[in-house]
């Protein structure tokens, strides 16, 4: 299962807009899962909404229990409700020992350590799926120029992974 953040979903919809991004989790035997609360904070972008339903297939699962919830909120006040929801629901199904990776970009992923749970950005994302010939280095190269077009926030250094 992969769970992914609402700026995933962004990126991959309308800011590089290369969906084969999660065609290449679905092919590589992994459900595409995101939290009420990040569908919540998709619903407030109509476009990105559209990108999604027209897509189909991911699925909303629960964000794990409330007091995890309720914890992290008060302890990292920074964070967004769709972030906190991802990173529970990642606690939650690591409990289960069921096989899965949480995408957030941004500072939520500091907190894996910390929390013990599988996470990565959306572009440690790709580097995943080439890794596993799920897209080419041409695709990664052209997602490379993609994200240097865009608005979406990604170190340079990072970045340059997608053209190794």
């Amino acid at each position: 299962m992969k769970i992914f953040d609402t700026s995933s979903i962004v990126c991959i919809f309308r800011e590089v807009q290369y969906p084969k991004i999660l065609d290449a989790c679905k092919d590589l035997g992994y459900r595409l899962s995101i939290t009420p609360q990040v569908y919540e904070g998709i619903m407030e972008n109509p476009e990105t909404l559209q990108h999604l339903e027209a897509y189909g297939d991911v699925e909303i699962i629960q964000d794990g229990d409330a007091e995890c919830y309720e914890r992290l909120a008060k302890r990292y006040p920074w964070l967004h409700k769709g972030e906190l929801s991802v990173l529970c629901a990642g606690v939650a199904i690591g409990r289960d020992k069921k096989r899965y990776y949480c995408v957030i970009d941004e500072r939520a992923r500091n907190l894996r350590d910390k929390l013990q749970i599988r996470v990565t950005g959306t572009v440690g994302l790709i580097l995943w799926e080439r890794e596993r010939l799920a897209l080419t280095g041409g695709e990664c190269h052209d997602l490379y120029n993609r994200f240097l077009q865009s608005s979406f926030h990604i170190k340079k250094e990072v970045l340059q992974g997608l053209l190794k």
